[in-house]
């Protein structure tokens, strides 16, 4: 048993320094491809904001190849064999599409023209709009599939948004309270969507962690 816990932990490891290796990969090639002034324009704020984007699309595009390539995919993803991902792929296809919706909108609104932004290359207008219909097609989308799920995933749905709206409160919670009171912390509302965004992921990953399913 020992000797089973030790290989699932470096096949995990070894799944993480190749997911970590292709996802600064992706964000070399990204800061390259907006340029240095570009970057230096945005501020702190918004390169976090589509920093966390890009993780969600990395995240996305991962598990979209290990759909596409069931056989490959199965020795990168975290999934007991290709069978799994075949069995699972509705549902892990929905992923792919929630997630590489929500990390594009997250970019879209870093690089959003605003008037202390005048450099930024997508339309206000045009940004929101994304995230407006993003929105109404997940709580569609959502309404529309709540049958799909087996009971284990429901509750494992339940358990990250528990975790998640945890995390946000106490988070947000302590920064916005600390920049109030003048610590010096400021909390702005680009930081509110980062925040939110990135202790969702958080929240997922200790529900499916308490689970033990970090591990296959």
């Amino acid at each position: 048993m020992t000797q089973d816990n030790t290989t699932k932990w470096k096949q995990s490891l070894i799944r993480m320094i190749a997911g970590g290796v292709v996802g600064m990969a992706a964000a070399a090639a990204m800061l390259g491809l907006m340029g240095g002034g570009l970057i230096d324009a945005m501020g702190p704020s918004r390169v976090a904001l589509a920093a966390v984007g890009l993780i969600y699309c990395l995240m996305a595009a991962l598990v979209g190849f290990g759909l596409a390539a069931p056989r490959a995919g199965a020795q990168l993803l975290n999934v007991a064999d290709a069978d799994e991902l075949r069995e699972e792929r509705s549902g892990m296809l929905l992923s792919v599409v929630t997630m590489g919706g929500i990390g594009i909108v997250l970019i879209l609104l870093a690089l959003a023209r605003t008037p202390d932004f005048a450099a930024g290359l997508i339309p206000a207008a045009g940004a929101m709009a994304v995230l407006v219909l993003v929105i109404a097609g997940g709580v569609i989308a959502s309404w529309r599939w709540r049958g799909r799920f087996d009971e284990l995933n429901w509750q494992l749905a339940l358990e990250g948004c528990l975790w998640s709206f945890t995390l946000s409160w106490v988070g947000l919670t302590i920064w916005a309270a600390a920049d109030f009171l003048g610590f010096g912390l400021v909390l702005t509302p680009i930081d509110v969507v980062t925040a939110l965004s990135a202790l969702m992921l958080a929240g997922s990953f200790l529900a499916i962690g308490r689970r033990g399913m970090l591990q296959r």
